[in-house]
């Protein structure tokens, strides 16, 4: 193995254990409760260590969840869906991958959305569920047309609609499944999506 490569394994496991480190204690508190000493007293290394990889723990929260949010937002796409009153197929934005990791990952999710001081994690997985809705929105539209409402504009209202739905179902304790809760996103949603595709500048 050469010396680079085991440099390069010994800094992904230095900031692997530091993200661990973060977000087990977002689960026991609130995030702005904790302190670079808590966490490099979690992962077990030292002070020098941590700020030769991050700046502070803002920075190794942005970070990890820039993983978790490409992620999430790869599985975030256009799906087929049967139209049952012509039998023509239409293209849904899936969310289901979201609320299947939210309910696996309960506990962080719930820490995140609820806790003080994650208002930088959420306009962060906002800033990127909208970017990539917005790509997705503009693979729907047909060549050369323009819509009435812009896809940033639909991109945002359905960021902000889909977190806003995501927080309530963790604050409520998961009351439907995911696939429920997908059902009824795509019920509330994609009907907007579409008139406002289907009526063109």
């Amino acid at each position: 193995m050469m010396k680079d490569e085991r440099v390069d394994r010994r800094v992904q496991r230095t900031r692997q254990l530091l993200n661990e480190a973060l977000m087990s204690l977002i689960v026991e508190k609130s995030y702005e409760s904790i302190t670079v000493q808590n966490i490099i007293d979690r992962a077990n290394l030292g002070r020098s260590t941590f700020y030769a990889h991050y700046q502070d723990k803002e920075d190794l929260l942005l970070s990890g969840m820039k993983k978790v949010v490409h992620s999430l937002m790869g599985s975030v796409e256009n799906s087929p869906m049967a139209d049952e009153g012509n039998g023509e197929s239409r293209r849904i934005l899936s969310t289901l991958p979201i609320f299947r990791h939210a309910q696996e990952q309960f506990r962080l999710h719930k820490a995140m959305v609820a806790g003080r001081g994650m208002d930088v994690i959420l306009k962060t997985i906002q800033n990127h569920l909208s970017g990539h809705i917005q790509e997705q929105i503009e693979l729907l539209l047909p060549d050369g047309q323009t819509p009435s409402v812009p896809p940033p504009v639909m991109a945002t209202y359905l960021a902000g609609a889909l977190l806003t739905l995501l927080t309530w179902w963790l604050d409520h304790n998961m009351p439907y499944p995911p696939e429920q809760m997908d059902e009824m996103f795509q019920v509330l949603a994609m009907p907007g999506v579409w008139a406002a595709l289907e009526t063109t500048l």
